[in-house]
């Protein structure tokens, strides 16, 4: 499965939690799963939201796989693997933010975090059949995160 680019425990005992390769966690580096970012080095502290998830409990079960640098809606990447769609593993899984529904349609998780500009969480989560949004812009903070176009781009749920 390639759901997860990179797995880990911290945080918890609450529900797991997979956080998309966007989203800094301090220790780990963000490659918005891309061969041009493999050399980053890790984030030296947690994204606003990370930060928050963390302080309410939840487990963060790893970094998700994604259609590279968030520029994609088929949620194929040549270079990290193309999750699984849990719904049918012959069809694409939606993009950008693939592994993050992925993971929640195949119960790997209890939720993950993925990124939307453009239909980036509403895609992924209709292609898997799991429930995803785009909250209001601004609603959730961006600190932390690697936005593909900063006027529009939100943090959301599945």
């Amino acid at each position: 499965m390639t759901g997860f680019i990179d797995t880990f425990t911290l945080g918890g005992p609450g529900p797991t939690i997979a956080i998309k390769d966007t989203i800094d966690i301090a220790g780990h580096p963000t490659r918005a799963a891309s061969r041009a970012l493999a050399d980053t080095p890790p984030a030296e502290q947690h994204a606003d939201v990370v930060r928050l998830l963390l302080d309410a409990g939840w487990q963060i079960a790893g970094k998700a796989n994604m259609h590279e640098l968030a520029f994609g809606m088929t949620g194929i990447n040549d270079y990290t693997g193309t999750p699984v769609n849990p719904q049918d593993p012959t069809r694409i899984p939606g993009g950008s933010s693939s592994g993050s529904a992925s993971l929640v349609g195949l119960g790997a998780v209890d939720a993950a975090l993925g990124t939307d500009t453009g239909g980036s969480i509403r895609g992924p989560a209709a292609c898997c059949g799991v429930v995803g949004m785009k909250p209001t812009f601004g609603r959730v903070s961006r600190r932390g995160v690697a936005p593909a176009v900063t006027t529009l781009d939100c943090v959301g749920p599945f």
